[in-house]
């Protein structure tokens, strides 16, 4: 997922958290329809106010579609732990700063971080194919 979702942001059509979501989508042939990847234009850049980080927040968005209510919640926490003990923070305004405002870095950091949760927990996985 890594290397989509850091290709995705460096064309610039798409911003964190629907690079996340269609890397996940690509990898896990997920049939998101579109609309639900409009949906998040307004989801990026610490929505707008470089608060909590939107790829982070992509993340967890495939979680929920991955896995059923509680599981998803356990595994969410498992995501924000993970990018927090990484980069201290999981503030896009504090993260951006961590990479001298590449946050094409952070979006491959959380694809890979992300990949690695649902792998680790493909067994419970409860979409229906």
């Amino acid at each position: 997922m890594r290397e989509t979702a850091m290709k995705l942001y460096e064309e610039g059509q798409l911003n964190c958290s629907q690079c996340i979501i269609m890397a996940a989508e690509k990898k896990y042939k997920l049939c998101i329809p579109m609309q639900s990847i409009e949906m998040c234009k307004c989801v990026g850049h610490g929505f707008g106010v470089r608060n909590i980080c939107c790829a982070l927040v992509g993340g967890i968005m495939v979680m929920g579609l991955l896995f059923d209510g509680e599981i998803a919640t356990q595994l969410r926490v498992m995501l924000l732990d993970a990018l927090s003990q990484k980069y201290g923070s999981i503030n896009c305004g504090v993260l951006i700063k961590k990479v001298r405002n590449d946050c094409g870095i952070i979006v491959g950091d959380v694809a890979e971080l992300t990949q690695l949760i649902i792998e680790d927990n493909k067994k419970l996985i409860s979409r229906k194919k």
